[in-house]
């Protein structure tokens, strides 16, 4: 008799159990994953953190949560092995009434691009480990991984004098407004704007203020990824991207304003990248963004339609082009007929035939990463 009692208590314990789990798993529980930074360069670690929370009598022995990771970004324990299979990662818990538990795990960024986890599956069982409950959560998080910039790589030294000797040379002379050098007499050329009325009305005929002369230094970084070649080598448009990051960065710490226009396409949206003229640290990040967000799965129109557009005399454009065919080196060449003052860069690997050959307003850049040797 006894026995039959100790069993049904057992039984009827059982059942609230089951029952209490199937009520209350939900209530209060709550689980969140942030990235330590909201942005971040190729090569560079952060963290993935994690939150749960558990706002309830009814403790969690098991909690599972598990998401797709992007494949780009490596996620490693603390001896540095990787963590993920398949793309996917897995956090067990535990956690007890009116609790919470974090955990952190690093993250490499492998390449650079724009990153999230959405989807969560949240998986809770109870305390026997007989039933199973689970919900599906929408996570809210973004990370822009920007391109690695090329400080210390191969011969980029070199090939930044190659271009300040014709980008820096090339000033546009503005004259500044605020600089008063004097008056003269109207020229039917003059700017209404400039036109001195009180010197105008005592003189009885137009005079206009004349300005000191400014160096305005205002560049266009115009990245060219159009396909240059059947089956082109990704790396090759990769590190295009990267020399781009690390021109604007270089000028733009050189006072030099800036502005960005390309052929590639958003990688989400589809939707053309440029920026207008900037030289702060703000329009730097933006160029940045811009890079980060490039998606090489799309079909960049010709460049050749865009460059034989080009008539601004006032403003230095410099062409980073893994392209060089004839129809973009054509509208190239033209452009020094119609007086636009231009540079080129092509980034080339040196397993690449390269039909073309250096000059003042042409560079070729060995895009081959350097590889370093092993000491003992």
């Amino acid at each position: 008799m006894p026995l039959l009692v100790l069993g049904g208590v057992v039984i009827l314990l059982v059942l609230l159990e089951a029952y209490a789990y199937k009520r209350l798993w939900n209530k209060g529980l709550s689980y969140s994953i942030k990235f330590s930074a909201k942005e971040a360069f190729e090569g560079d670690a952060l963290y993935l953190r994690e939150e749960l929370t558990n706002k309830k009598t009814l403790p969690l022995p098991w909690v599972y949560a598990k998401m797709r990771t992007p494949a780009n970004l490596t996620f490693v324990d603390a001896s540095g092995q990787r963590i993920t299979q398949d793309d996917a990662m897995g956090s067990l818990y535990s956690i007890m009434s009116f609790a919470a538990t974090r955990r952190r795990t690093k993250v490499i960024c492998r390449k650079r691009g724009v990153y999230s986890i959405r989807n969560i599956s949240l998986s809770v069982s109870n305390l026997l480990h007989t039933q199973r409950y689970s919900k599906e959560l929408r996570a809210n998080n973004e990370l822009l991984v920007f391109p690695k910039i090329l400080e210390d790589f191969g011969d980029i030294s070199l090939l930044y004098r190659h271009m300040d000797s014709v980008v820096l040379t090339n000033r546009i002379i503005n004259p500044d407004p605020f600089e008063f050098k004097g008056i003269r007499d109207y020229q039917p050329t003059d700017p209404l704007k400039h036109v001195n009325f009180r010197a105008s009305a005592i003189s009885q005929k137009l005079m206009v203020n004349i300005h000191e002369p400014t160096c305005a230094q205002r560049m266009v970084l115009v990245l060219n990824l159009e396909e240059y070649a059947y089956r082109s080598d990704p790396e090759l448009y990769e590190q295009s991207i990267r020399l781009c990051a690390t021109l604007a960065e270089h000028y733009i710490g050189m006072e030099v304003g800036v502005a960005f226009v390309t052929n590639g396409k958003d990688g989400t949206t589809a939707e053309a990248l440029s920026l207008p003229i900037g030289a702060s640290s703000g329009h730097l990040y933006k160029i940045f963004e811009c890079l980060a967000r490039i998606g090489l799965s799309f079909k960049s129109p010709p460049m050749a339609e865009y460059v034989s557009r080009l008539t601004d005399r006032e403003q230095m454009y410099v062409f980073i082009s893994p392209n060089h065919g004839d129809n973009f080196m054509d509208a190239f060449h033209e452009l020094e007929e119609r007086g636009v003052a231009a540079f080129l860069v092509v980034p080339t690997f040196k397993s690449m035939k390269t039909e073309i050959s250096e000059s003042r307003n042409v560079a070729i850049w060995d895009a081959a990463p350097i590889k370093q040797s092993s000491t003992a």
